[in-house]
């Protein structure tokens, strides 16, 4: 049975893309395939959004999670979900508000960047204060730039590589009144906020920057054995969303 069909009480604690079909397929890239690097660990989730990260990683065997996520009635979701399946309190801890606010001296093993990665401009300073913690492990699951509009993979090592550069990020503005979009934050003007769309490329350069190597899940090898799931997961079915594996000894 699929993780979330057991848990279906998360198919109606967001508007965001609570579809079964994406939930499980998720699951399986986000946790089943990491449950050795989840097991016993220390966890931050960003943006935790109505918790169903945090409670799959508790449910892998996580010793404890903390999750960031600036709308409190997401968190009330969370809670009230964990309560009704049973979930002991001291197992977990939400706190509302900015990941840049919150995330300044703590330790963790383990960081789930989950569906935030492409919600802001400040990349590099997330990755920045995520290295800080000393997590050894980290999933960012993000939207990228799609093949067809990327330069492709970095064929060299010039720092200052002005042509054909593949390190590129998409400016957008995204409003901050959308649940599935980002929240107001020091950026927003006129109900509207900055974000980011980072190259594949982009993701892998600043991760080296910041001492990690860098796998990818296989999609494509996840969608030729479920081909039915990709009417709600396009996004990583045509290529514009992409879930990485950050590690470092």
């Amino acid at each position: 049975m699929q993780f979330f069909n057991k848990f279906d009480r998360f198919y109606t604690t967001s508007v965001t893309s609570p579809f079964p079909d994406r939930l499980n397929g998720r699951h399986a890239a986000i946790i089943a395939r990491n449950s050795d690097q989840l097991a016993g660990k220390r966890i931050l989730d960003i943006a935790s959004h109505d918790g169903r990260w945090t409670f799959a990683a508790l449910q892998a065997g996580a010793a404890h999670v903390t999750g960031i996520e600036p709308r409190q009635e997401l968190i009330d979701n969370a809670i009230a979900t964990f309560d009704q399946y049973g979930i002991d309190r001291s197992r977990y801890t939400f706190h509302c508000g900015d990941v840049f606010e919150h995330l300044q001296a703590q330790t963790y093993d383990v960081v789930l960047c989950l569906g935030f990665y492409y919600h802001t401009v400040r990349h590099a300073e997330l990755l920045d204060r995520i290295e800080r913690t000393g997590a050894t492990f980290v999933i960012i699951d993000t939207e990228v730039i799609p093949p067809e509009g990327n330069a492709g993979s970095a064929a060299s090592d010039d720092s200052r590589l002005v042509f054909n550069n593949p390190n590129s990020i998409q400016l957008l503005r995204e409003p901050v009144d959308d649940q599935q979009m980002a929240c107001s934050d020091s950026l927003t003007r006129n109900g509207h906020t900055l974000v980011g769309r980072p190259s594949r490329a982009a993701v892998e350069y600043l991760a080296n920057h910041f001492g990690y190597t860098s796998q990818n899940y296989d999609w494509a090898a996840y969608f030729a054995d479920h081909p039915e799931h990709s009417a709600t997961m396009n996004d990583y079915h045509k290529g514009w969303r992409e879930t990485f594996y950050l590690s470092r000894k």
